[in-house]
């Protein structure tokens, strides 16, 4: 009955990765590249050999744009930041709760997505960052305290809601022979919230107000992100008239993103009941955040030598080629984020459906969260 079911987190981790591929690729700053250990001959401006050198950067290029294509690009650093940041935005509505007017007790799941937007003109990107945050929530109302006050509120009013989830999830993202691509997402996600009503509400369930409501809490997220590519490109593909070229350009290399974030939420939000199956709720947060991002690339292979034969081929060199992961960088999240946010609820007896929408002020970081939920 829950978003919590594999189908439904199946689909999630579909999505982020998704959106990780909306990233299009840069030829300055991609995932993996193929590095030109000896050309096996001497390249410098205005020897002949030049233009080999030239033709050989210029076919190793077209093979790396094919293994790149579906994989994230970008300046190092900024992918970092977009990372650290996105990560803060998904944990925005998985361990919360708006407009559901809890009396006892209340159990659901939901997945949240978060993305910024940023579009880096270094490498003309569309997307600088997403991350995903699963969560199993548990909510109670503290009435069943022996005090009636705590910390100056009353404890009927005073909500508490826990969440955490660890899940793990593998798709391939290029079948294509010699140019084969997977991806790892590995996620974790807890936190702890306490909302008060701080102004009660008006009306009815065909036609309500829900008041105003207090909520804080803290979330943290971990997303570590695995890419691996098997490089197997035979060399004979790069021939022209008088060159003959014999070899495999190969290898495994292998990509890590790591990104732990932690964030301190502070909100205000109010909702609207509409005919008892619809609720509307907006509001407004802010947001102290900590936390990091780290990139990490493993080479994986040994070079891989091309030979060059023919009239065309100047002293018919060998040269020395190897794939690897140029992703090393580190990345931190803004520390400081004002947002507002929005949701629509579906209200069936004991059951509350919902999706939300948050975005950042100031910046382009969005997130989406949906959910289902039994409250009683």
């Amino acid at each position: 009955m829950f978003l919590g079911d594999v189908q439904h987190y199946t689909l999630a981790m579909k999505i982020i990765l998704i959106l990780l591929t909306l990233i299009p690729l840069s030829a300055s700053a991609q995932l993996f590249n193929i590095r030109v250990l000896d050309y096996g001959v001497t390249c410098s401006a205005g020897v002949p050999e030049q233009s080999f050198c030239t033709y050989v950067d210029s076919q190793l290029a077209e093979v790396e744009a094919e293994v790149n294509e579906n994989l994230p690009s970008g300046t190092p650093t900024r992918l970092m930041d977009g990372m650290a940041d996105s990560s803060v935005m998904a944990g925005k509505g998985i361990g919360t709760d708006y407009a559901s007017h809890m009396d006892v007790f209340l159990i659901g799941a939901g997945v949240g997505v978060g993305a910024d937007l940023h579009k880096d003109s270094q490498t003309d990107s569309d997307l600088s960052g997403a991350a995903v945050a699963p969560g199993v929530i548990l909510g109670m109302n503290l009435s069943w305290m022996n005090s009636k006050r705590l910390l100056g509120m009353d404890t009927d009013r005073l909500n508490l809601y826990l969440n955490f989830m660890n899940y793990n999830f593998k798709q391939n993202i290029n079948d294509e022979p010699g140019e084969r691509s997977d991806a790892e997402l590995d996620m974790m996600a807890l936190g702890v919230h306490f909302r008060y009503d701080w102004i009660k509400g008006r009306g009815n369930k065909l036609l309500g107000w829900g008041g105003v409501k207090f909520t804080f809490g803290y979330e943290y997220n971990k997303n570590d992100i695995n890419f691996q590519s098997e490089i197997s490109e035979n060399a004979d593909e790069f021939d022209q008239p008088g060159q003959d070229y014999t070899g495999t350009v190969s290898g495994r290399p292998e990509a890590q993103i790591e990104t732990t974030t932690h964030s301190i939420p502070l909100a205000l939000s109010t909702d609207v009941q509409l005919l008892y199956f619809l609720s509307l709720y907006t509001g407004i947060g802010v947001d102290y955040n900590w936390g990091k991002s780290k990139g990490t690339g493993d080479v994986n292979g040994s070079a891989s030598s091309i030979s060059c034969t023919g009239a065309g081929c100047p002293t018919n060199p060998t040269i020395q080629v190897r794939p690897e992961a140029d992703i090393d960088a580190t990345g931190n999240p803004t520390p400081f984020t004002a947002r507002g946010f929005l949701g629509v609820q579906l209200n069936i007896p004991f059951v509350r459906v919902f999706v939300q929408a948050d975005k950042s002020l100031g910046n382009d970081l969005v997130s989406a969260t949906a959910g289902v939920r039994l409250v009683y």
